[in-house]
């Protein structure tokens, strides 16, 4: 009896040990099956399909097939091996032998896409695919959903969808080919008219050379309304000779993408600039509009814009437009003369109040002068440097006030010039901007009716209406042409309300008429004191003026003179001196 339970037992533990074997042996082909499934790659399928043994041959030779083994996922469109009989037999070669590895690599690459993308995910536009384009860049690959799956406009998806466990496969019926940007353009019936015109141009092999190039592509609605604007009916009523400049005005050299592109100047093969503004949306030349961006080719990218570009419509800088506009002929010929054309064709930016060849006229006239060739350079650069001011000012951001000019002063200042925007804008009291803000890349012109002068401390005081009432009482004391002298001098120039309660204070006195010139003639002096003395120079103590001392105190908040006349404007220079405006009229000393 216990042998039978010991011979029971070891049954017991066989069969448990067997059926072991048995589950072990079930897992193992379970494991074997799951792993002959993990191992359904886009390559072993192609592999397994004798129509792609053609693809899988040209990707064992250019070292490719380890990558699409790897994990992805990938999208390949896979070309038959008809397909790749009529790409051998385009190149005229007898087989793959022909070809290198390097020839091979970017055509396959060129037919794989990133990521897992089912044919029902595919839409019309671009993808990018892996082969290489210039720089970090990828060839980008035209796809057209909509009557079936067409690529590149040529090559059509005959079997779609067949799934790897590292991505899915398209069938094609033709190898597709790295494009250059002109079959970029070919490709895309949206550019027919930009092929036709460069083909007529005889423009195609240079935009399919090495570049790399930049290409601003106008679509065929874009040059439908160039022709209408040319009222030309065709690319036929234009000749080679007048395609050739406007297409090249399309075209800048380098590879440079949307994320590179930044507002500026760019100069193009033409040789003129576009004018690029990404300020908001990407505009070129303030006129034509970028639709779409980095359409990737094997020599440059392509970006869609929906104007044609002309060569007459470039970024023009101030002495450019100023050339371009007949009514500037004289500025431009005096600036020329001047020696400032270059100046003005700078980066600035530059502010000009540019006066009309009327106002020229006039000018000459004054000045008892038949034409520019009576006035010296030395004469003119004073002059037309009186019209410029730097930075570039809107007529918008203009306000009442003095600014500074590019006219010398004494030393190293600049003489100032007296806006007023109350009525229009107005300068100097006598001259009106009567065309605004024409805007040019390095500045703005402002157009004006009368050549301004740069001005003495006396013209300073005649050009504001604020100093009517010193004016006069110069005039009556016959102290204007000693102001108007060289210089240079400091002026402490009371205003009319200060003149008022001067004569309020003084007993029979009701204006100027009421004082002689005797009266007058120390009392201005007074305010004048030799040197060209900027608020930055003042410091409290004695100065000395042309009738005896002034006391000046320099404190944190204000300038005073003799206690109780305050300075309320500083550094209004002209070309002899400056005025400082005070709101008290100083009286000297009885003694």
């Amino acid at each position: 009896m216990e042998k039978f339970k010991k011979n029971l037992r070891l049954f017991m533990v066989i069969g448990l040990v067997a059926m072991m074997g048995l589950t072990a042996c079930e897992k193992d082909d379970d494991e074997d099956e799951i792993m002959e499934t993990e191992e359904e790659t886009i390559v072993d399928i192609a592999s397994s399909d004798d129509s792609y043994s053609t693809l899988v041959q040209a990707l064992e030779k250019a070292d490719l097939a380890s990558t699409l083994k790897g994990d992805g996922p990938f999208t390949v469109f896979a070309p038959t091996n008809a397909a790749f009989e009529s790409l051998l037999e385009d190149l005229g070669v007898g087989s793959l032998d022909d070809l290198s590895a390097d020839q091979l690599e970017p055509i396959l690459l060129y037919h794989v896409v990133s990521g897992k993308v089912m044919s029902s995910d595919l839409s019309n536009g671009y993808v990018p695919t892996l082969s290489p384009g210039p720089g970090d860049t990828q060839a980008s690959l035209l796809v057209n959903t909509d009557e079936g799956v067409m690529l590149n406009s040529s090559s059509s998806v005959t079997s779609a969808d067949i799934e790897a466990d590292n991505g899915v496969i398209h069938e094609i019926d033709k190898v597709l080919m790295p494009p250059n940007v002109v079959d970029m353009a070919i490709n895309n019936s949206n550019f027919s008219t930009l092929v036709d015109a460069v083909v007529k141009a005889e423009l195609a092999d240079t935009l399919s050379s090495e570049g790399p190039f930049t290409v601003f592509a106008p679509t065929n609605a874009a040059f439908e309304d160039l022709l209408t604007e040319l009222g030309a009916s065709s690319l036929d009523d234009l000749s080679k000779e007048a395609l050739m400049p406007i297409l090249m005005y399309h075209v800048v050299s380098g590879n440079v993408l949307s994320s590179d592109l930044s507002s500026g100047r760019v100069t193009t093969l033409n040789g003129n600039d576009i004018d690029v503004d990404v300020s908001s949306s990407v505009m070129i030349n303030g006129k034509s509009s970028v639709t779409a961006t980095d359409i990737q080719g094997t020599n440059g990218v392509i970006h869609v814009i929906d104007k044609v570009l002309l060569p007459e419509d470039a970024p023009k800088n101030i002495v450019e437009t100023a050339s371009s506009d007949e009514q500037f002929s004289t500025l431009v010929d005096a600036l020329v003369k001047a020696d400032l054309a270059s100046t003005l064709e700078g980066e600035g930016p530059f502010t000009v109040f540019a006066p009309t060849n009327d106002a020229f006229g006039d000018l000459l006239s004054e000045l008892g002068a038949s034409s520019l060739d009576d006035l010296t350079a030395e004469q003119l650069e004073p002059i037309l440097l009186y019209h410029v001011v730097s930075g570039k000012v809107m007529s918008g951001d203009l306000s009442n006030g003095y600014v500074s000019t590019l006219s010398p002063g004494p030393g190293s200042t600049n003489t100032t010039l007296l806006v007023n925007t109350e009525d229009g804008v107005t300068l100097n009291g006598n001259t009106s901007v009567t065309t605004p803000d024409i805007d040019t890349y390095n500045g703005v012109i402002h157009v004006v009716d009368k050549v301004l002068l740069p001005p003495t401390v006396v013209d300073i005081a005649i050009n504001n209406s604020n100093f009517s009432t010193l004016v006069d009482a110069v005039v009556k004391a016959e102290l204007d042409g000693t102001l108007s002298g060289d210089g240079p001098i400091t002026v402490f120039a009371p205003t009319n309300e200060a003149f008022e309660a001067l004569f309020n204070q003084m007993e029979g006195v009701s204006g100027i008429g009421d004082l002689s010139k005797e009266d007058l003639t120390p009392i201005l002096k007074y305010h004048v004191v030799d040197g060209n003395v900027r608020s930055g120079d003042l410091s409290s103590g004695n100065v000395e003026t042309l009738n005896g001392d002034i006391q000046v105190d320099v404190g944190d908040e204000n300038v005073t003179i003799n206690t109780d006349a305050t300075v309320t404007a500083v550094d209004i220079q002209g070309t002899n001196g400056v005025v400082h405006v005070i709101d008290k009229v100083l009286i000297p000393s009885s003694e």
